[in-house]
């Protein structure tokens, strides 16, 4: 549950002509509302149920009208719901939360939505090495602004090991040739055997 928040407090700027005016992107307007998202865990696994919490703060004395909450799932998430939302996408990565809501002044809502992870296989195809994450990212748009007001993200770290078992997967392999070429295959015979003491 690595929550990392940023809240963007932008006001629209002169701009220096009307070609300018045309192609710049609306700013969001000058409001002050944050948001966080946890999932209550700092790990997960495929298969598993993400339960997220999303906390949406109007710190301002004017309530905001017409806030669209967006949350975007984990990239291996393979079925998702919001609870008063609507969830959009079908596929792995494309799937998100929207809700819209009025903020009252120093108003304090929460969502809840959930995402389940893909499978192993899944999760290693679809992202870098090293890089197995499930991140989560909620932003806060207020009006017609594409710019988001605030946002905020949960990551979970995934296990590194292939569900078969410790030394499954090419990782094992490669750890055995280490083994066996640093060691001779007596070494490695050794260890396949504490570890099968131990399964059984």
């Amino acid at each position: 549950m690595r929550t990392a928040v940023v809240c963007a407090l932008l006001c629209a700027a002169t701009l220096p002509g009307p070609s300018a005016v045309a192609y710049a992107p609306k700013a969001p307007p000058a409001v002050s509302v944050t948001v966080a998202v946890t999932d209550g865990a700092d790990d997960a696994e495929s298969g598993k149920r993400l339960d997220y919490r999303i906390t949406v703060h109007n710190l301002g004395a004017t309530e905001v009208h017409g806030a669209r909450i967006e949350q975007r799932m984990p990239a291996t998430t393979t079925s998702a719901t919001a609870p008063g939302g609507t969830v959009e996408g079908h596929g792995m990565g494309e799937q998100k939360a929207i809700w819209r809501a009025d903020l009252p002044a120093h108003d304090i809502q929460v969502f809840t939505a959930t995402a389940v992870l893909g499978g192993r296989a899944d999760l290693a195809a679809s992202a870098a090495p090293g890089t197995l994450r499930a991140a989560a990212t909620v932003c806060v748009y207020v009006g017609d602004s594409f710019a988001p007001t605030a946002c905020s993200g949960d990551l979970d770290d995934l296990p590194e090991t292939s569900p078969e078992g410790e030394g499954g997967g090419w990782m094992g392999w490669a750890a055995a040739a280490v083994a066996m070429a640093l060691f001779g295959p007596g070494v490695v015979r050794a260890v396949r055997r504490r570890r099968a003491a131990r399964a059984g």
